[in-house]
């Protein structure tokens, strides 16, 4: 089918006359619902068919190949579980066996015809005494060629897309094929694209869809250039949308509760928990709070978090902390309760679970400003939820939540200071990127009394030897977490090689019985509750686990946690899960088991772990290793999902981005046009400032 009406760069995917209406809804979930939000991606690799046309040779076996065969004949077999061979020869008279498996066999009597010739592109094997390509990648007739047949072509991650690679090729030939050329003023200073020797924005973009060489690195020019405008236009945005100052609403008046609250603790604060609480409290004096606290894993946070809310409250004011799961939710509750209860501080949590009349409750209470401090998760969001007074938003571990959730929040109380906790230590410069002016604070060390936790790496044939180890930390009342990055099923079998949830705990059960269990995500979250109230109840002592885990989890009495095929983890992962131990004054264990094929890259990263308990050193590397792919790539954060910025590569470009920023200040048309490609020209807020 041809394209009927004129489409632009801009256009919806809805406008498409060549898809049909499952693919555009598949093409609008994933990519977004414009023809630019599906070009905005970057190829992971490029594809070179190696066209041969000589005789084949030993050289070429095991090699991805492309040949020009004809079709001499379709061995079938009534025996569905054999597969089709479709018989060919090349130019040279050799036979080379085109083999399908587990195939309609309509469908194959329908694409290969005998005596036609056709492109094969696929892995080349030998079984004697024919060569033989096994469901190749791609194969076209001869008269296809011309029009579809790239020699060399980019590949793309569509993991988790239900978009068939092929398709999506097709789709971006297809689209340039009716897109028309375009060219508009550019709206980064002539100086940086000649300094760099960039392209435009246009040319850019479409050159990374069509490269003319198989080395992915020729195409880092146009990369770096689409790089820039991304980083430009949400830095852009994240000013644009920071209201003017409004008044100072929700001022504290003194830090005499935090004072007394202090001298009362079982523990000493450290130095820098002490400058991060004097940062906030200077701000809750003076103006309007817009501030990150970082801290490693187990440095403190929490009750920093706690002392600025006790002055808030104190000062007459609301405030809410939201986290990400319900076990952290309860958490949270207690060891507020604990420590605010003797100051007669109202403090109630708020999760899915509870029922309709206590939320009603909880609701009524908050507008009659009943309630001081509501911690929940995303219940929290409910529009019923309206404060009386909130003076202090509080979002913990906000790498799990996305923009419309902190958003959402943020709106309960659009004077509210804001603080966001993140354990996932993010380089200042980047910092900038995503927040825009935000005021940090980073707590570098942890308590005193913290013994740093060793790390050792073993492989999988070790696991013995790991299971006898732990029979010793049982023997003492101590807890084990063992982390795998699979669920796994009952199905599954000792000698099967991927290491799962199920099969480690059917395994552990062997030696320890009812002192293990296990839990994951996909379990009903009372069961969840349950079987973690038993873990610190010490009536489990083992617990086998996905990284549900990974955030906010606390057991003091957990000293050793074991994480299997610890090289598929990202760095910073791996230093969240580590900190699920070592949380008291006993010597903890963290044993990483990598698989048996693991890389020199996997290799060094787990060395980094072994060598480090530094999360902020941790997350440099992490930057250095993969790109930042584990705290700035992924969707599941919250952070932006960059389609070509990457945060170690391109720091330099940052100075550069700020000069811009001053050039385009009063050019309005050029700064809707740039962040329209990015942000898609909705009405976007600041969902930190209001």
């Amino acid at each position: 089918m041809t394209q009927k009406k004129s489409i632009h760069i801009n256009s919806k995917v809805s406008d498409i006359d060549w898809l049909n209406s499952i693919q555009k809804k598949r093409i609008s979930n994933y990519f977004g619902e414009r023809i630019v939000d599906y070009l905005l991606n970057f190829p992971t690799n490029i594809f070179d068919k190696n066209i041969l046309t000589d005789r084949l040779v030993q050289e070429n076996i095991n090699k991805i190949v492309t040949l020009d065969v004809k079709v001499k004949k379709i061995k079938d077999s009534y025996n569905k579980r054999l597969p089709i061979n479709i018989l060919c020869e090349n130019k040279n008279d050799q036979k080379i066996n085109i083999v399908f498996f587990n195939i309609s066999r309509k469908f194959i009597y329908s694409q290969f015809k005998i005596g036609e010739i056709y492109r094969i592109t696929g892995k080349l094997s030998y079984f004697s005494p024919f060569y033989q390509i096994i469901h190749p990648n791609s194969y076209y007739q001869e008269e296809e060629i011309s029009n579809n047949f790239e020699e060399i072509e980019p590949l793309y991650n569509l993991k988790r897309s239900s978009i068939p690679k092929n398709f999506y090729r097709k789709l971006i030939i297809k689209t340039y094929k009716y897109l028309p050329p375009t060219s508009c003023q550019d709206w980064i200073l002539k100086d940086i694209i000649k300094k760099n020797n960039w392209y435009s924005f246009e040319n850019s973009l479409k050159n990374i869809h069509f490269p003319i060489q198989s080395d992915l690195s020729k195409l880092e020019i146009f990369r770096q250039r689409l790089a820039f405008d991304e980083i430009l236009a949400n830095i852009i945005m994240v000013r644009s949308l920071k209201k003017k100052t409004r008044k100072n609403k929700f001022l504290i008046s003194s830090t005499t509760l935090s004072k007394r609250i202090i001298d009362q603790l079982s523990f000493k604060l450290t130095d820098d928990q002490k400058i991060c609480l004097n940062d906030i409290h200077n701000d809750l004096k003076k103006k309007k709070m817009f501030r990150l606290l970082q801290g490693d894993v187990g440095s403190g946070k929490t009750i920093v978090a706690l002392l600025s809310i006790a002055e808030v409250i104190n000062s007459g004011y609301q405030a809410v902390l939201m986290a990400p799961s319900e076990i952290l939710v309860k958490q949270h509750f207690k060891y507020f309760v604990d420590i605010l209860q003797p100051y007669n501080v109202r403090i109630k949590f708020l999760t899915s679970k509870i029922s309709n009349q206590e939320k009603k409750n909880i609701y009524d209470d908050l507008k009659n400003k009943k309630i001081d401090l509501l911690i929940g998760t995303h219940s929290l969001l409910n529009e019923k939820i309206d404060f009386n007074d909130l003076g202090l938003t509080i979002i913990d571990e906000q790498h799990k939540f996305g923009v419309n959730q902190r958003l959402k929040l943020q709106k309960k109380s659009i004077d509210s200071h804001i603080l966001v906790l993140s354990a996932t230590p993010i380089p200042r410069s980047l910092t900038f990127v995503i927040y825009g002016e935000i005021d940090v604070s980073l707590i570098k060390n942890k308590p005193k009394d913290r013994k740093l936790t060793k790390t050792t790496i073993i492989g999988q044939n070790k696991i013995n030897n790991i299971v006898e180890g732990i029979k010793r930390v049982v023997k003492k009342k101590e807890k084990v977490f063992w982390v795998l990055p699979r669920i796994g099923n009952e199905e599954e079998t000792e000698s099967e090689n991927e290491a799962s949830v199920i099969k480690r705990f059917n395994y552990l059960k062997k030696y320890f019985h009812d002192k293990v269990a296990f839990v994951h995500g996909k379990m009903k979250k009372d069961e969840v509750e349950n079987i973690f109230l038993k873990f610190k109840e010490e009536k489990i002592m083992i617990l086998v686990t996905t990284t549900i885990i990974e955030v906010g989890i606390d057991i003091p009495e957990a000293t050793t946690i074991i994480i299997e095929e610890a090289n598929r983890f990202g760095l910073a992962q791996l230093h969240q899960l580590r900190g699920r131990v070592g949380r008291n004054n006993i010597d903890s264990n963290c044993v990483l088991v990598h698989t048996k094929n693991i890389s020199e890259n996997g290799k060094a990263r787990l060395n980094v772990m072994k060598e480090s308990n530094d999360g902020f050193f941790i997350s440099e590397q992490d930057l250095k290793i993969r790109g930042g792919g584990e705290v700035f790539g992924v969707k599941q954060t919250g952070l932006p999902t960059w389609r070509f910025f990457h945060p170690y590569k391109d720091l330099d470009l940052i100075s550069d981005v700020k000069e811009n920023i001053e050039y385009l200040k009063d050019k309005d048309k050029l700064i809707q046009l740039l962040t329209t490609l990015f942000f898609n020209n909705k009405k976007i807020d600041n969902y930190f400032t209001g």
